[in-house]
């Protein structure tokens, strides 16, 4: 019974679409991002190489690349760039989009 409530808990907090794109709702998987995966292989078997943050409020934010291990695109409102490991970037948008390219 508790393996049960643990594996629905587990996908309720980690969405994806159709796609298998990863969608980032809640603020706990908005904050852990990205951070969950070690190389650009994981990333693109578990999201197929797109994170997708959904917000309420069209606002700006700012992102933050300093715990990651590995360069991405990033996709707001107005702008596509390559944000590197270290950077801060100021997006905007109800929906960013983290992704790389093969």
């Amino acid at each position: 019974m508790k393996k049960h409530i643990f594996i629905l808990i587990f996908l309720f907090n980690y969405s994806q679409t159709n796609d298998n794109f990863c969608i980032a709702q809640n603020q706990k998987d908005k904050y852990i991002g990205l951070k969950r995966f070690n190389t650009t292989q994981e990333f693109k078997k578990e999201c197929s190489g797109i994170m997708i943050f959904k917000y309420k409020k069209d606002a700006c934010r700012v992102f933050t690349m300093k715990d990651m291990k590995f360069n991405v695109y990033i996709k707001d409102k107005y702008t596509i760039s390559y944000f590197k490991i270290g950077e801060e970037k100021r997006v905007c948008g109800k929906e960013i989009k983290e992704y790389i390219k093969d």
